[in-house]
């Protein structure tokens, strides 16, 4: 008889020796070597039962299709290394470095009591050496497009001056800082626009 219940793949026709009855009735019999395993190991029933219990389907559809299985071994021998198996691959698995990764939490508190941060806060919080950097980095990328002259003026304004402190500095009009800072403008936001 030919059927595709046999390894339990669809796009796989094998040669079958058994009903699905038969094999219903072989595993039904034979479910109290899954119970024998997980004691043996010592391991959790309600955790690793789903695991060897694939691995205990495998050795009976082998054991039952294949009468070389049979006449060679006793089906509690296939059934144990199958589930020895089905259990090396879930611990192999579980092992992953991709499952070992730690879950953090950003509202999870730390630190000492005095200060107790959240790693939201320390991530969020704005670093001034960061900052003069990124503003220096700025300016070093103005420099290269912008006169002498207008960096200076440039400067001083990002530095917090006033446009009449400017104009006194530089000896020149405050409409005219004031016209060279507007006509900058549009270099600015182009510098600051590449950057992010």
């Amino acid at each position: 008889m030919v059927s595709r219940f046999c390894r339990g793949n669809v796009a796989v026709r094998t040669k079958c020796y058994y009903s699905k009855g038969e094999y219903d009735a072989f595993v039904a019999k034979n479910h109290p070597l899954i119970l024998s395993f997980l004691r043996s190991r010592r391991l959790d029933e309600s955790e690793f039962y789903d695991v060897v219990v694939f691995g205990f389907l495998k050795a009976a559809d082998a054991y039952l299709s294949k009468p070389e299985l049979r006449t060679r071994f006793k089906f509690g021998t296939i059934a144990y290394v199958k589930m020895r198996d089905a259990l090396s691959e879930y611990r192999r698995q579980q092992n992953r470095q991709k499952r070992k990764g730690y879950t953090v939490s950003l509202d999870a508190p730390f630190g000492d009591e005095d200060g107790l941060l959240t790693l939201h806060d320390v991530l969020s919080a704005p670093d001034s050496r960061m900052m003069d950097f990124e503003t220096e980095l700025l300016m070093l990328e103005l420099a290269s497009r912008l006169s002498k002259r207008d960096m200076r003026v440039l400067r001083m304004r990002a530095q917090g001056y006033k446009l009449w402190e400017i104009a006194k500095g530089q000896r020149m009009t405050v409409k005219y800082i004031s016209d060279l800072l507007a006509g900058l403008r549009e270099t600015v936001l182009a510098v600051w626009n590449k950057k992010e």
